[in-house]
This record gives structure tokens, sequence and C-alpha cells, in this order.
């Protein structure tokens, strides 16, 4: 770890908010990597995006890159939004399944899938691997994969009907569909490819863009061979995660009721 020394206070918060306990002091107080770095370091960054005087740089390790203060974007505070703004936001995203045909832009979705990225992660192994639909062609032929894995199992015959007569249960004639996957071997995949894309149905929101989970596609993608050949899922991968994008067709100008947190206190 590189401490520029005229900048450092040694105030203690880059040892402190190490996951892994990975920073001590040298003899004049100053921040120091511990050997144990070279393996244990997960490139989390908390002690350069914490560090208030941007005295920190990470050096290069075998785990990762180096990572300078100039890397990180500030925080800014003219960004920041007040409770009730974020609040409102979190209470009005919706589960969209109405769609308009009309494709989102590739970069749009590409930003959104980039702030998934910031998602927390099992020793920050972020896994998940995105497959996304370019086109409406595309996106019905995976609902289509789907349909027939119903068929073929005999569930959701309601669902198939509505198929056929041309109404899609499956991906509501949504535009595009996100899957993540990941390998089965590590740490956490499911939690971690479902909180990014938590993250990505958020961002959606902010974007104006509609997002809903795509379960029954999740379902035969675990074990529906055209459908993985068809979305090229890796072997020993599993699909934890598929999400449908489009621009909505509705707006919801209000926010539904739910029922009171189901909490108890210990201690």
């Amino acid at each position: 770890m590189f401490a520029e020394t005229e900048k450092c206070k040694r105030c203690g918060a880059c040892f402190a908010e190490c996951p892994y306990q990975l920073i001590v002091e040298d003899k004049e107080g100053f921040p120091k990597l511990r050997l144990a770095a070279k393996k244990t370091c997960i490139a989390c960054g908390h002690c350069v995006a914490v560090c208030p005087v941007s005295a920190l740089t990470l050096p290069d390790l075998p785990v990762t890159e180096s990572l300078a203060p100039e890397q990180c974007p500030p925080v800014l505070k003219d960004l920041r939004i007040e409770r009730e703004q974020a609040e409102q936001f979190l209470r009005s995203r919706r589960s969209v399944r109405e769609y308009r045909a009309k494709p989102l832009p590739e970069a749009l979705i590409s930003e959104l899938l980039t702030l998934s990225t910031f998602a927390p992660s099992a020793k920050n192994g972020q896994p998940a691997r995105w497959i996304v639909t370019r086109t409406p062609a595309a996106t019905r032929e995976l609902a289509e994969h789907t349909v027939d894995f119903m068929a073929i199992n005999n569930v959701f015959p309601g669902v198939i009907k509505n198929w056929e007569k041309g109404i899609d249960k499956i991906l509501h004639g949504a535009p595009h569909v996100a899957i993540a996957h990941a390998s089965e071997d590590g740490f956490h995949p499911a939690e971690d490819c479902s909180l990014a894309a938590a993250y990505l149905e958020l961002g959606a929101h902010a974007h104006g863009v509609g997002a809903c989970w795509a379960g029954f596609l999740m379902e035969a993608a675990e074990g529906y061979h055209p459908l993985r050949e068809s979305l090229g899922i890796p072997e020993g991968h599993g699909v934890y995660a598929a999400l449908m994008l489009g621009y909505p067709r509705y707006r919801y100008p209000r926010i539904p009721r739910r029922r009171a947190a189901d909490i108890r206190w210990l201690g």
C-alpha cells in the first residue's frame, strides 16, 4: 500500500474498514499492507474509498490491479437524495408486465448492467455473468423454448393455451430479457446474482425502464437443454436470475399498500 505521508492524517479509517484486517501501522503510524494481503485481499477498494484525504493507493496484487484515488469517482453532495425521495423511489418500483414494443438502446442496457456490478457479493467475487437479448425476436424465441419445456413436463397448461392464442405470459412481450448465470462452485452464487439483479431492476426504475423477474424462464433454463444451448450457458453454471426489460406500457400514479413488517426483536 502506498500512503502519501504528507496527506495521510493517520486517522485509522482504513484500518477499521478493511474486511480482513490486512492494513497495519508502520513504525510511524502510517498504514501499510500485511504480507497476507497478497493472497487474502478481495479488492473491495474500501481502503481507498474511505480515506478522507485521498492518501492511499492499493498496489498491484496477484488478486487485483492497482487502485488509486483518481480511479474512484467522488461521492457528490449535490447528488445526494433526501430520505423522502429515496423512500418513494423504492416504494414506487413495480414489477412491470406490460411493455411497449420499442427496444431499449443497447448503451442504456450496458449502463444498467455496469451499475449492477456495484451490488454486494461474497468476498467481492462479482460472479454474475449476463446474457441479454438484443431484439424482441430473440426474446420471443426464449419464451417459446420455455413453453416447450412446460408442454413436455405437463405444467402450467393455462400459460401454454395463452401462448397458442398469441398471448405471452412467459416474458409478457418484453423486448429484452437479461439472464444472470454463475459457476455453481462459487461462494454464494444465487445470492450474489439476485443482488446484482436487484441493482439492475432499481437502476432500470431510475431510468424509466420497467423490469420483472422471469421465473418461468429461470425454471426452464435450469434443466431444459435446448434452452440452455440457445443461451450458451456454460457447463457447471446455474441460472440464478432473469429479468424482463423494456419501456412500460402503463405508468403507476399510486403506491399500493403492503402488509406491516413482521419483526421479532431480540435483546
